[in-house]
């Protein structure tokens, strides 16, 4: 799997395309499909659609080394033409977050918002005194964190019987 943006995979696959053409002549359907997008797991997936979200409908440009990443960042950028784009970056670990998230770190880019990716949940940035960067750990999102069937009826069976134990006694026989 390639680490580099979106935007330079479909360029050079248009220019394999073209030189293609001019090799071979027509290509059948099959052979002009573009790569096939990677795999993400349930929680990479889920910090897309938190990315989507804070985009407001603004397509995503790149989105680079989220596979395995412990945090997710949405950064906006400025290319050398003037125009502004998002992308998301994946973070492996805290520290590599508060450095990413400095004000003044890079140039031409603005950090939006950052997530966590394996929790499910936003983080909030703020700077105390001293220029040191804080992070503050948001509510998990609802189906961040999907639990499957089998968990969900162990938890549920686990829960009546705690509740049987601790019903007062003269209410057991009243059904």
């Amino acid at each position: 799997m390639s680490q580099e943006p979106e935007y330079l995979q479909r360029l050079r696959r248009a220019q394999q395309g073209k030189q293609g053409k001019q090799d071979k002549g027509p290509q059948s359907s099959k052979e002009a499909r573009p790569e096939a997008a990677p795999n993400y797991s349930a929680a990479e997936q889920e910090a897309l659609r938190w990315a989507r979200e804070l985009a407001a409908g603004t397509e995503l440009r790149s989105i680079r080394n989220l596979p395995g990443a412990r945090f997710a960042v949405l950064v906006r950028l400025q290319s050398a033409s003037g125009l502004k784009f998002l992308s998301v970056e994946g973070i492996a670990d805290r520290d590599a977050l508060k450095e990413r998230v400095k004000p003044g770190a890079t140039v031409g880019e603005e950090v939006l918002g950052a997530y966590e990716v394996k929790g499910g949940r936003p983080v909030t940035v703020a700077i105390e005194e001293g220029g040191q960067v804080g992070l503050k750990m948001g509510e998990p999102r609802r189906g961040a964190n999907p639990v499957s069937p089998e968990k969900m009826l162990r938890k549920a069976a686990a829960d009546a019987v705690i509740r049987e134990k601790n019903r007062p006694k003269n209410t057991r026989d009243r059904r």
